[in-house]
């Protein structure tokens, strides 16, 4: 994909790839109850109890080490692997892209550098954002790039304009899930986009039911729900409806999660693709559980003060 960066001639054997996987999934944290009612969870990480890819001591830091062991699986994969996932590492950069349009916004450009330095992202993309003057020519230089990737992109940096950073970023979202889900992508990161989809969906639904805002959700396609089930839940104002699509049932204690919810059962989704040792699933299953890690080590750092079961329901495993 021109948007990430080439890589050399120089093909792993897949084999390997997959055998490297296998060790490093069995080093994740599998069991979070300590890490819950224990202590610092960057104390764990520098302990010898922990074998797993992270190394830094800040919710920044681990983000970092996340795009480093990405890109350390990147440059691994075969040609036909890369072309699998590489919908998958952009769609994941676009956090990367966000953060720096943060940075770049709020005059820290430095800042954007460090956090673009492991990214996947291309050298072009990587300059034309540090030369940027401002946020508003950031945005622009962001459009450019992703209109090589297809036409559907042209005009978002208007959404900038008109909805801000949170509009942008949400529009751009949006037209590349539609876009990789148009494209003839892999039958499994098919499958994995729609559920994203979905989440999405569900997601829009629910904050619409609860905060009751006056414009309703904007239903996004190519998911498993259809758009006249969406509306039907919106007349209906079927909150029951909503956690049932998330996988809720009345027998779960308290207020759910939703968002927990709706990650845990992606994860249940790819633990059965990676059972598969010679297809693709558990690629897709460790990369995705990497990123939960990362996820949930920054909710145990920012929560420390906050009740524990509360913690517990906020962590996706």
């Amino acid at each position: 994909m021109i948007l990430l960066q080439r890589v050399e001639n120089r093909e792993y054997p897949k084999d390997y790839l997959l055998s490297r996987i296998r060790g490093k999934r069995a080093c994740l944290i599998s069991d979070w109850t300590s890490l819950i009612y224990g202590g610092d969870p960057f104390e764990y990480l520098s302990s010898s109890f922990y074998r797993g890819f992270l190394t830094e001591k800040s919710p920044e830091g681990l983000w970092r080490d996340l795009l480093k062991e990405y890109r350390w699986v990147y440059f691994r994969m075969t040609k036909e692997l890369l072309r699998i996932f590489s919908p998958f590492f952009l769609y994941c950069e676009l956090r990367t892209i966000f953060i720096c349009l943060r940075y770049i916004g709020g005059g820290k450009t430095i800042k954007a550098g460090v956090i673009l330095s492991p990214s996947l992202l291309s050298e072009e993309i990587k300059r034309s954002l540090m030369q940027s003057k401002d946020i508003a020519s950031a945005v622009l230089e962001i459009e450019k790039s992703f209109l090589e990737l297809s036409d559907a992109f042209g005009g978002v940096a208007d959404t900038f304009g008109r909805d801000g950073l949170q509009g942008f970023q949400r529009d751009l979202t949006v037209r590349y899930l539609l876009t990789t889900l148009r494209s003839g992508t892999h039958p499994l990161m098919k499958n994995f986009f729609a559920r994203i989809i979905d989440s999405r969906n569900i997601i829009a639904l629910y904050k619409f039911l609860r905060l009751n805002p006056k414009a309703a959700p904007s239903f996004i396609p190519e998911g498993t729900i259809s758009e006249s089930a969406f509306t039907g839940i919106i007349e209906r104002k079927d909150m029951v409806e909503i956690f049932r699509l998330a996988g809720i049932t009345d027998k779960e204690p308290g207020r759910p999660n939703i968002e927990s919810a709706l990650y845990r059962n992606i994860s249940v989704f790819l633990r059965k693709a990676g059972r598969y040792p010679l297809g693709i699933g558990p690629v897709l299953d460790y990369l995705w559980r990497c990123e939960r890690e990362v996820m949930n080590l920054g909710i145990l750092s920012f929560g420390r003060e906050i009740d524990r079961e509360t913690i517990k329901a906020e962590l996706a495993n």
